[in-house]
């Protein structure tokens, strides 16, 4: 498959909708065990599409919750971090509205930090440009040079960046879980560390939250998650 994006005209501007709250009589989402904390201090970043495509009813956000899916992956770290060196932020794609910067996960006020950026941005332009978000993970990733650094991008990929931002990607200084909401996604990079796992409408609740829940645990000692092999697969 191409590396080379799709080039789409960006999302609607203007309010993009609330997230789906989960039903009161949906089970809770079951991750596994964390584990104990890995020897090398690990920094996990996403960061998230927040374009038409993704967020309007009926684009590529499975069941409408991943941000709710996503703090719940971030808050199974937070009574299991004892080092306090396993770090986490947020990002978004084409604006630093609702960033959050690198912080402790087991720190009851940086979750609420983290919370407060796992929603998408008031006056967020909604488009489908990858590139600023890249920009600020990859200072990120510069400021953390003795960390572990993951990066999970969760998107339809149908971007709009004028420039090759997949190759960029493949460039990032760290590893990479590339994330398809509905979507296909491009191929796995040889000879770099990315990885692709698609999330697909008749996936069950609790994909997105698996998916990164497994990130924030690759290498962490004794670790046990539940997920479908895919996700297996790609986070291991």
């Amino acid at each position: 498959m191409s590396l080379t994006p799709h080039l789409q005209p960006s999302a609607l501007v203007g309010e993009m909708p609330r997230q789906v709250k989960q039903r009161r009589n949906e089970p809770p989402i079951e991750l596994g065990w964390p584990g104990f904390c890995p020897r090398q201090p690990r920094l996990v970043l996403p960061i998230f599409d927040d374009s038409g495509s993704v967020s309007l009813p009926g684009g590529g956000d499975p069941i409408g919750n991943r941000y709710q899916e996503a703090q719940r992956a971030f808050e199974a770290l937070r009574e299991w971090c004892s080092c306090g060196k396993c770090l986490a932020g947020v990002l978004h794609f084409d604006t630093p509205r609702g960033d959050v910067d690198p912080g402790k996960l087991r720190s009851t006020s940086f979750q609420g930090q983290l919370a407060s950026g796992l929603r998408i941005p008031r006056g967020a332009a909604g488009s489908s440009v990858l590139g600023p978000g890249l920009t600020r993970a990859e200072d990120i990733a510069a400021r953390f040079p003795k960390h572990e650094v993951r990066l999970v991008v969760l998107t339809d990929w149908q971007l709009f960046d004028t420039d090759n931002v997949l190759e960029r990607l493949r460039n990032f200084p760290g590893t990479m879980l590339a994330i398809g909401l509905n979507a296909s996604l491009p191929s796995p990079v040889d000879g770099h560390d990315i990885v692709g796992l698609r999330i697909a409408h008749d996936d069950p609740p609790g994909a997105v939250a698996r998916a990164l829940f497994g990130e924030l645990t690759v290498g962490r000692r004794g670790r046990r998650f539940i997920a479908t092999t895919a996700i297996e697969e790609a986070t291991a």
